[in-house]
């Protein structure tokens, strides 16, 4: 948005009303359907390269205007990215027709990954692959926003009305650190469970005369990806959050914003049966604040406007990007973009004008609004030099020119400090002292009133609330039809097993089928991460795993007691899965039974059989749940007795033999795995 350099501040006025005798103002709500009428390719997925294929939930813009002489004014649209271009656009109509400044005005993305992708916003995902039809209805669906936007911001304003506005601060779990670290080093997303979150909730509530609510305003610190790269129009957990909300309190209009979650995923995710369940456990916490005593809003509220400007690292010089320029990809575009600038410019910029935005209401409650996609780092860091009990804080505000890391996320590198600036049209890395900028200047612009009170303590919630391992022991609960499906392919495979028709010979597997003894215990060592994936039910949990990333990287558990066998032969089960059997091919993984025994084996999502005659060892894979790069199932390992020292624990060891691949293994935590395939196998 093309504001003044110069801070800007803006008081309002908040009249009473007379009937309640409580400080109020007015408040006006509306929302108006965004959902396009025509194709257009959706933002977020860089593999999504055909229009949209259809529509699974609308699309809103919400507005929420508060004041009546001098309003302000919130849009918050269901889109990936409405960059400076647009809401631009935007604040002029409202200007004209309305008179508000554009200083007043805020627009802020919901980051579904599941909207139309704008012209202007991360231009090399798109540069040189969108045809020309599809650049054409691309900036045919971004006027027509600009319209809808403007409407409803208008439609916001007139329909103000005396209101009281309270708020309070509540505790939403499902946001997870997607930052897998391993040795210090980045190694993609997932889920990292000692990284920072930001779990709190604040809620803003408009009454009416009679205490009825009719506008909520929520946020909530994670990226909008629960639904995965579909290419259907939905709002994602943002716009089942609202719908569940207005479910609650009917007749209400609901708003959906983003806090500093660039770095935070939705745990778990890949369905709209997530993403509902997501919006659901917000509905449910907006209802139980809204039962448990809000606090009023008593204060004036004062506007702050700064600009400031973030400096790159200095980028490459011209050279190195016109040997990258003969490259195809988004390298490539992101070069011949750069050469451009040096030839209309002569140098490429220093440094990104960026936004900062503060609405306070006195000493009672501070909003702040940061532009682009701001990791979490900052709300915690803010969170511990204000009042974090009355600090409200949105990211995707008024623009999102890029990924806003932190100075740790820079030293560490990775997506958010790197990559993602190729796709954002950047010329390098931000410098480190970012954050200090950001953080100072917020800090100047709303410290007088919100440090932090003596005896505050830390802010609560920016610790992930961990796994609940003793409900990940347990098998799930599955459907009736789930359980039968499962049960008719367990006795095909043993079937075709028997009558050798797959790569697994019947020698020794009748044996393990009624001898196994449960496999797994507890983990001990893992190099990777906990992600949500399809397990041997085909449906999802969360369990540790490894890739073939790197050799060496090692994930280990514990079994129970070994107890005798009946043949001198030790039979194991634990429940596992493998796969992205479209990545390269390595030397696999190795498998070692304290640490003396080892078994080479790979990714499969076929019945599988290895051995190692050398050490007497052999292992099969019976896969009940499978796609064409993956799968999930029971894994049978057997061995001599005298390989292990009677009546104590086993240590299994699985470790990756290759490097430079993304196939991966996973143990899952079941204790009782004999239980569960005995019960399906019956």
């Amino acid at each position: 948005m093309h504001k003044k350099l110069s801070s800007f501040i803006l008081i309002l006025s908040l009249p009473l009303i007379s009937s309640t005798n409580l400080p109020a103002t007015e408040v006006g709500v509306a929302k108006i359907d965004i959902t396009p009428t025509h194709p257009v390719v959706l933002a977020g997925y860089g593999g999504r390269t055909q229009e949209h294929e259809g529509v699974d939930t609308k699309i809103w813009a919400r507005a929420l205007a508060i004041g009546k002489e001098n309003p302000v004014l919130l849009i918050a649209v269901d889109n990936c990215g409405v960059v400076k271009e647009w809401t631009h656009e935007v604040a002029k109509a409202l200007k004209k027709k309305s008179k508000i400044d554009d200083r007043r005005l805020v627009i802020c993305s919901t980051h579904t990954h599941n909207a139309p992708a704008l012209p202007y916003y991360a231009k090399v995902l798109w540069g040189g692959r969108a045809t020309k039809e599809q650049e054409v209805n691309q900036f045919k669906y971004a006027k027509w926003l600009v319209q809808r936007m403007v409407k409803v911001g208008l439609e916001a304003l007139d329909n103000r009305r005396p209101a009281k506005l309270e708020w309070g601060m509540g505790d939403v779990k499902f946001g997870g650190n997607r930052r897998i670290m391993i040795n210090k080093t980045w190694r993609g997303f997932g889920l990292q469970i000692d990284a920072p979150v930001d779990r709190s909730l604040p809620l803003l509530v408009a009454k009416d005369r009679h205490g009825k609510p009719f506008a909520l305003w929520t946020n909530y610190a994670c990226h909008c990806t629960t639904l995965g790269a579909v290419n259907r129009i939905a709002g994602d957990w943002a716009g089942f959050s609202n719908d569940a909300i207005e479910a609650h309190f009917p007749g209400t209009i609901a708003l959906t914003t983003i806090g500093c979650g660039a770095d935070i995923g939705p745990q778990p995710g890949g369905n709209a049966g997530h993403a509902k369940n997501h919006g659901n456990e917000i509905g449910r916490e907006v209802k139980r604040l809204f039962q448990a005593k809000l606090k009023p809003i008593s204060k004036n509220l004062k506007i702050q406007f700064k600009e400031v400007q973030l400096p790159f690292e200095k980028a490459p010089d011209k050279a190195h990007f016109e040997k990258l320029s003969a490259q195809g990809g988004f390298h490539g575009e992101h070069a011949r973009r750069m050469l451009k600038i040096f030839e209309e410019k002569g140098e490429l910029p220093k440094n990104l004008d960026y936004p900062i935005t503060t609405w306070s209401f006195g000493d009672d409650l501070a909003i702040v609004f940061l532009a682009g996609e701001v990791v979490v780092d900052y709300a915690v860091r803010l969170k511990k030099e204000l009042d974090w009990s009355r600090l409200w804080i949105n990211a995707w505000a008024d623009d999102v020119p890029s990924y806003i890391p932190s100075k740790r996320i820079l030293n560490e590198g990775g997506y958010e400090a790197d990559f993602s600036q190729i796709y954002y049209d950047r010329p390098a890395k931000y410098a480190p002292d970012t954050e200090e900028i950001i953080i100072k200047t917020v800090k100047d612009m709303l410290s007088e009133e919100f440090s932090p009170k003596p005896k505050l303590g830390p802010s609560p919630y920016h610790t992930h609330p961990g796994l609940d391992i003793k409900e990940l022991q347990k098998p799930p609960v599955l459907s009736k039809e789930r359980t039968k499906n499962l049960r008719t392919r367990i006795k095909n495979l043993i079937a075709k097993i028997k009558k050798n028709e797959t790569d697994i010979h019947c020698q020794g597997f009748g044996r393990a089928l009624d001898q196994a003894q449960n496999g797994f215990k507890k983990l001990t060592k893992n190099d990777g991460s906990v992600d949500n994936w399809f397990n041997y039910t085909g449906t999802k949990r969360f369990r540790p795993f490894i890739r073939q990333t790197q050799v060496g990287n090692t994930i280990e558990w514990e079994t129970p007691i070994i107890k005798k066998s009946k043949d001198g032969q030790i039979y194991l089960l634990f429940v596992a899965g493998s796969g992205y059997l479209t990545q390269p091919q390595t030397e696999g993984f190795k498998l070692s039974i304290n640490d003396k025994f080892h078994l080479n084996f790979d990714a499969t999502n076929k019945p599988a059989e290895w051995k190692n005659k050398e050490d007497n060892l052999r292992m099969f894979f019976l896969p009940t749940w499978t796609s064409n790069d993956d799968s999930g199932g029971f894994y049978f390992l057997t061995f001599p007795e005298n390989h292990l020292p009677s009546g104590k624990p086993a240590k299994i060891k699985v470790s990756s033999l290759g490097k430079g691949s993304l196939r991966w293994f996973s143990i899952d935590y079941y204790l009782d795995a004999v239980g569960i395939f005995d019960e399906l196998r019956n």
